[in-house]
């Protein structure tokens, strides 16, 4: 029984050192295997990164680009857009009295409508602003100016105003 208790107590140290060593150089290889192909791997993203930026265009261009995209989206949901829902608002808000001489349209984040007219008493010319400061789809209404004129013998108020349109829906760009 002792015999076999010291070659117990000797002979477990020695299989687990052996085992220990064993675990450490196949540790070590692994190590040494995957080093080597993590420099090939950074070589390769190196290569194929130089090839992307030299394809890559430069920020400016870039910019460029997004502006022109930027440009033609406006105009293209410009174009699609019926502005005889718009026109036909501000008839219907417009008193008889007023005619108006231009109407021009600018799209922007919200689309800005100059309106150039004339109307016969200065009173026509508030409640038409007071009735587009009330509808919804319109917002800060603003006149830019108004004076008054002689026309064929008769006082005339031209006037001109900006103000925001939104759609009908909010949908305009």
């Amino acid at each position: 029984m002792l015999k076999t208790s010291l070659i117990i107590l000797y002979a477990v140290p020695i299989c687990l050192a052996i085992l220990w060593v064993y675990k450490y150089y196949a540790t070590a290889s692994v190590n040494s295997f995957y080093g080597e192909n993590v420099k090939q791997l950074d070589a390769r993203i190196s290569a194929v990164t130089e090839i992307v930026n030299k394809m890559r265009p430069v920020a400016d261009d870039i910019e460029k680009s997004e502006k022109f995209y930027d440009d033609y989206r406006k105009v293209s949901a410009v174009g699609q857009t019926s502005w005889t829902t718009l026109l036909n608002r501000l008839e219907k808000l417009a008193p008889a009295e007023m005619r108006f001489k231009s109407i021009s349209i600018k799209p922007d984040k919200l689309v800005r409508v100059r309106i150039e007219g004339e109307t016969v008493n200065l009173r026509h010319l508030t409640s038409f602003l007071q009735d587009l400061f009330t509808e919804k789809v319109f917002s800060s209404p603003n006149l830019k100016s108004h004076s008054r004129n002689r026309f064929e013998g008769l006082e005339v108020i031209s006037f001109s105003l900006e103000v925001d349109y939104a759609g009908e829906r909010g949908e305009l760009p």
